[in-house]
């Protein structure tokens, strides 16, 4: 039986890079900048949204996989931290790609158990 991948997913302005901690795959995502804003790094949900979840299907273990824990890390465009509605926003937006559980970092880059440890923690209530 599998058990859920753990997704990791750094959000730029014009990009998302998607990785699956448990296979070592990751993609890289160009955001449709149509709909972009200069003041959010999300402005058009939807398209994120699908964009997103493509990302995730694509990188998973098959379809008989439980759904996946993912991580979001907002990359740019959080001087002074992350807003509720912009933390909520993040959440919505893993939980819409098919996340079991979602968690969102703000800070230095993580790798491999660190982003395990950091979805444990935030569903721990920690984060």
């Amino acid at each position: 039986m599998f058990s859920a991948d753990s997704i990791y997913v750094q959000v730029f302005s014009n990009r998302f890079v998607v990785k699956n901690v448990d296979t070592d795959h990751s993609i890289v995502v160009d955001r449709n900048l149509e709909f972009a804003s200069p003041r959010m790094l999300i402005a058009d949900f939807t398209m994120a949204q699908h964009q997103l979840k493509a990302a995730v299907k694509s990188l998973r273990r098959g379809v008989f996989a439980p759904a996946p824990q993912i991580l979001i890390h907002p990359m740019e465009q959080i001087e002074g931290g992350v807003t509720q509605v912009e933390y909520r926003v993040f959440v919505e937006l893993a939980l819409g790609a098919g996340a079991a559980k979602a968690g969102v970092h703000v800070g230095p880059i993580l790798s491999g158990d660190a982003i395990k440890l950091a979805i444990r923690e935030y569903n721990n209530g920690k984060r």
